[in-house]
């Protein structure tokens, strides 16, 4: 009993590990300074096209 209990905390320590290594990553690509991917520009960026 001792031993699945162990394992669980073990199997979820584990999932927040890897969801803390996720969330820093898409933070580093979202704060990343020479993306030339963006989806949304800012405005002030270009002159609006009519």
């Amino acid at each position: 009993m001792f031993k699945a209990l162990k394992r669980t905390l073990a199997f979820f320590a584990f999932l927040l590990v890897l969801l803390g290594a996720l969330k820093t990553l898409f933070s580093w690509i979202a704060n990343s300074t020479n993306d030339n991917h963006e989806v949304f520009t800012d405005e002030e960026e270009h002159e609006p096209q009519f």
